[in-house]
């Protein structure tokens, strides 16, 4: 994350304080009952602590537990094509609690191994990360090359993940560990109500700015042992973020026979007839169509769903994208 290309979209954290006596800050209490009507369970909701440019962040406290959720290096800013690393989002989280008057978050606390799942209020614990998400912009050159690399992302697909996608806009993979989601920048921009002549946008248009961002759920953050921010560093978060979007890459090849040598020989042949345009599912049995989509699934491709035959140009592939690093003329200060 060195020049920037690599930044933090969300970060939900946690702190316990053991023995401390804060602030009560709540948006409200929510309260579990017996089947006999005898509470046995409450926990105070976060509130939301609003900036200008209508972005916000919620915090709460109940006397000693102290979260955060959102995008606190967004906050007060009139955009978020760049945002910091995890260092500038922990400080930017720490000026939101020292202004409400709680501690700030810390890495202070014993180190916890790889599967330490349960979060669990251990005295001297630093602070618990429960959802991060790892961003990066690439350019592709112009808004049609990027439509047409969202259409392409669109026809990839990645073992054990569940895949969506808006047209040419916008594709996304996930499941309970982690999620990935690319979108062109300048129109989501738009929808969330920036003009269409606003400067960013002008200049996020003509180099066809394609957002890639990988969410870090609970489980795995838990399953890595990056769940204590005392673990976390932005060279690791790098590390994963590039080992989550391989499959783009490995998907991607100079041409369909460097595809087919890669892939089991027994399903070759369909997956032959399907790079080709053919709808497969009229070639063979269900059964068998199943048994080949599983094997092809897992080397990147979906038989099951139509095939996009537009030859994607050299130029605007995956694995050819350069990351954009932050501009001398953006700032990321705060309003």
């Amino acid at each position: 994350m060195q020049d920037g290309s690599l930044f933090i979209d969300w970060i939900t954290i946690t702190q316990h304080h053991q023995g401390a006596v804060l602030p009560i800050l709540t948006g409200g209490v929510t309260v579990h009952y017996s089947a006999e009507g005898v509470p046995v369970f409450e926990r105070n909701q976060s509130t939301r602590i609003q900036g200008s440019h209508d972005t916000s962040v919620r915090v709460g406290c109940d006397g000693f537990r102290v979260s955060l959720s959102g995008n606190p290096g967004r906050l007060s800013r009139k955009d978020n094509v760049f945002n910091h690393g995890l260092a500038g989002t922990i400080e930017a989280c720490n000026r939101v609690l020292v202004e409400l008057g709680l501690p700030p978050f810390t890495t202070s606390g014993a180190h916890r191994p790889a599967g330490a799942a349960r979060e669990v209020a251990s005295t001297g614990r630093g602070a618990v990360v429960s959802r991060l998400d790892v961003t990066r912009n690439y350019a592709t050159g112009s808004e049609s090359s990027a439509r047409a690399f969202i259409r392409w992302l669109g026809g990839r697909s990645i073992a054990r993940m569940k895949r969506g996608q808006a047209g040419d806009e916008s594709v996304w993979w996930a499941n309970t560990r982690h999620m990935l989601k690319a979108y062109v920048k300048h129109l989501e921009m738009v929808k969330h109500g920036s003009a269409k002549d606003d400067d960013l946008v002008i200049w996020l248009q003509k180099q066809g700015v394609v957002r890639v961002e990988l969410e870090l759920k609970k489980r795995l953050l838990s399953e890595l042992g990056l769940n204590d921010l005392a673990n976390l560093t932005d060279e690791k978060l790098a590390e994963i973020y590039e080992q989550q979007i391989e499959p783009f890459k490995r998907a991607d090849r100079s041409c369909d026979d460097d595809i087919l040598e890669a892939l089991p020989r027994r399903s070759r042949a369909l997956a032959a007839a399907w790079l080709a345009g053919h709808d497969v599912r009229d070639l063979i049995g269900k059964t068998q169509l199943y048994v080949h989509a599983k094997v092809l699934r897992e080397c990147g491709i979906d038989i099951l769903q139509p095939r996009n035959v537009e030859r994607f140009p050299v130029k605007v592939r995956f694995i050819d994208l350069q990351p954009l690093a932050v501009p001398e003329w953006y700032s990321l200060r705060a309003a």
